[in-house]
């Protein structure tokens, strides 16, 4: 569908986010050696500016400010939360 704002890691990857749709039965198949597991959380959920938590966290002794989510029991963080927020600002710009 489109692509998001691209994104650099604390730790200096590049990544360049793809917004795409999938079909409803997908499964996904993990890396167990990059994820536990995989899971799904609500888009309105995502979408609600209260539930993105602003947070800061010591990085090779600086501070580095960091977003995160926190659903059921997990908890969205770091670069992927702050995609998802760049998703959510691209979608409100649009209405």
């Amino acid at each position: 569908m489109g692509y998001l704002d691209p994104f650099v890691t604390i730790t200096g990857f590049h990544v360049f986010p793809v917004v795409a749709r999938i079909a409803t039965e997908f499964v996904p198949r993990i890396d167990p050696s990059e994820v536990a597991e995989a899971f799904e959380v609500p888009f309105d959920f995502l979408m609600e500016p209260l539930n993105a938590k602003e947070l800061e966290v010591e990085y090779r002794g600086g501070r580095r400010a960091l977003v995160e989510f926190r659903y059921a029991d997990y908890r969205i963080w770091g670069a992927t939360a702050a995609m998802l927020v760049n998703f959510r600002q691209r979608l409100e710009a649009t209405t």
